[in-house]
């Protein structure tokens, strides 16, 4: 059996200096995944003795294993050269997500420093072979990373050997301004775990700020980080305790920080109110600024699924023809199909209770590219009412209104995932004794207007020959935001893409959601009330567990989304179509998900 061996496939497009490569890992069982190759520098391919103290400082942070701290594999020999093997983690720097924000909202970055510090803290516990504790010492935006899919990541461990070196008293771009006082002092090697805890705080000022302390100083800078206090944020957009908390993060003395990383995470928490965001909604804040479109992404994904695709092509070509991937679940036997694409049965296990199944997807018709365009069922109700109509001095009933048609459901309402909080009217009508004129009466069979008509005349009610005050309702307003965003359809109208704000007729209203791009489909009955209605709906999110041949295409809801192996896929709740091809051999599902289930696949090729 064959060791593990390393492929090259191009730079990674990390940034100007960078010597990071995109390139594969092929395991002994013929099995390639992505990693990064960092490449050591040309003086320590002639140096023996650095060249060693790399290979062991790679080794030790190899042993390092926590979710906010980016893997380290191990130290390879290349026909390039020698290269440590990271962790692909997919995703950018800190340092690019503030170039792109510009600043960063003060929940999100506490969340983004709350990760780092318990990578970092991990690794002040976990410690060096003399059982000291393994410092960073090296903190800031360039050696943090975000992957898309909201993780925080530490990155540098084992790479000190051949970190960028300061010459003649002039400091490397990007570790200028990133120092604590003890290193200005002694030397950057002058280090202790408050440092580490300095350097967070001050990459959490820079997250708020977009600057960082003192940068503005330039030949004085290292005068102003000894004795200047830190400056302030930006008042009024972060909050008083987590500007307290910053203080002390980067007070002079080292004395006066916090003892520890995890000292410092559970003192932005408690300022931040104990809540932060999630991975999830992480990752939704970073999907605009680096969209799929992205062209460093698109890049990245292209080489990945390029080498991939031509290692798979060398596999499989030295063993038999392949046939159209066959799906089973792990106590089945694989089902062997036709080589000509076909749909084949795709037995799935959902890891949560039995609940109802969503309506499923409508079969596919076959396409000869992997582009999926298919109808929902469109289903007819009948009746709106009208809420509100008026109130006198004795109650009376309201006039039912005429039916309209319910309009195209994409699936059923999954209810428990959509939140919507409605707010009270913006007029209180308790105890007031007015009539609201009405329009004209329609015919019983019309269909009510989805956009209010213009507000009729307010019309006093008479009590005994006395005129009482008439109160002025308003136009009924809908503010309407989800997340994600998703166009809004009432009634076949198009009534725009949250988040929006739009004049309409008082009484029940139910809207058909849906984001094409995300697989997002769904509907909601709203009752809406004279004044302001405001709205929140969330689609929670579910996991597809596939396993595919490796090099095999996946596309989700005709998009590609990557290459296997790639054993998890959240998707949004909905009706969405999953396609692996590997060649011309395809195979296709159509699956309904709720949010929070894992649907399970399992494809191989034969």
């Amino acid at each position: 059996m064959s060791s593990v061996r390393y492929q090259a496939l191009g730079p990674l497009l990390s940034g100007e200096g960078s010597r990071a490569f995109i390139g594969l890992e092929i395991t002994p069982d013929e099995k390639a995944f992505p990693v990064v190759l960092v490449w050591v520098p040309e003086a320590a391919e002639k140096d023996p003795a650095l060249l060693e103290r790399i290979r062991g400082e790679t080794e030790h942070a190899s042993k390092l294993d926590h979710p906010n701290i980016l893997g380290v594999h191990g130290f390879a020999k290349l026909d390039e050269g020698h290269a440590r093997v990271v962790e692909f983690a997919d995703g950018e720097s800190l340092r690019k997500v503030i170039e792109r924000a510009k600043t960063i909202a003060p929940a999100f970055a506490a969340r983004i420093i709350c990760d780092a510090a318990m990578g970092l803290h991990y690794a002040h516990v976990a410690g060096n072979d003399d059982g000291s504790p393994l410092i960073h010492g090296d903190l800031r935006p360039e050696t943090m990373l975000l992957s898309f899919t909201g993780e925080v990541k530490v990155t540098g461990y084992g790479a000190l050997a051949f970190a960028p070196r300061e010459h003649g008293g002039q400091r490397v771009k990007g570790r200028r301004v990133h120092i604590a006082p003890e290193q200005i002092i002694a030397g950057r090697e002058s280090y202790s775990l408050q440092t580490d805890v300095y350097l967070l705080g001050v990459t959490l000022f820079e997250c708020l700020t977009g600057v960082v302390p003192f940068a503005d100083q330039a030949d004085f800078f290292d005068h102003a980080v000894l004795t200047l206090p830190l400056p302030p944020t930006t008042p009024g957009l972060v909050p008083e305790a987590l500007e307290k908390v910053l203080l002390r993060a980067c007070a002079k003395k080292v004395t006066e920080r916090f003892a520890t990383a995890l000292a410092f995470k559970e003192a932005v928490e408690a300022a931040m109110g104990g809540t932060l965001p999630s991975t999830d909604e992480v990752a939704a804040f970073l999907r605009p600024l680096f969209p799929d479109s992205d062209t460093v992404r698109a890049a990245r994904r292209q080489a990945i699924n390029d080498g991939i695709a031509e290692f798979a092509r060398k596999q499989w070509g030295a063993k038999t023809p392949l046939q159209t991937p066959a799906v089973k679940t792990p106590m089945a036997t694989p089902v062997a199909v036709a080589p000509i694409p076909v749909r084949a049965p795709a037995p799935r296990t959902v890891t949560q209770p039995p609940r109802p199944a969503p309506r499923p997807a409508p079969p596919p018709e076959p396409e000869p590219e992997p582009k999926f365009n298919w109808s929902f069922p469109v289903a007819v109700v009948g009746g709106l009412a009208l809420a509100g109509a008026a109130v006198w001095w004795t109650t009376r009933p309201a006039e039912p209104l005429p039916s309209v048609k319910r309009f195209q459901a994409a699936i059923a309402d999954a209810g428990a995932a959509l939140t919507v909080r409605p707010a009270p009217p913006a007029v209180d009508l308790a105890d007031a004794a007015v009539e609201v004129a009405e329009a004209p009466a329609a015919d019983a069979g019309a269909a009510a207007p989805l956009l209010a008509p213009p507000s009729p005349p307010v019309a006093a009610v008479v009590d005994a020959g006395a005129p009482k005050p008439a109160v002025a309702i308003g136009p009924t307003m809908l503010k309407l935001t989800t997340t994600p965003s998703v166009e809004v359809n009432a009634d076949g109208k198009l009534l725009g893409k949250t988040p929006f704000t739009i004049e309409l007729a008082p009484g029940k209203l139910t809207l058909t959601l849906e984001n094409k791009d995300l697989g997002v489909s769904g509907k909601r009955t709203l009752v809406l009330k004279p004044g302001n209605n405001v709205e929140e709906i969330t689609f929670g999110t579910g996991v597809v567990v596939l396993s595919a041949p490796d090099g095999a295409a996946v596309f989700m809801d005709g998009k590609r989304i990557g290459t296997a192996p790639m054993p998890e896929i959240k998707v949004y709740e909905g009706a969405h179509r999953i396609l692996v091809m590997v060649g011309k051999a395809k195979w296709n599902e159509s699956f309904g998900i709720h949010a929070g289930e894992n649907v399970h696949f399992n494809v191989e090729a034969q």
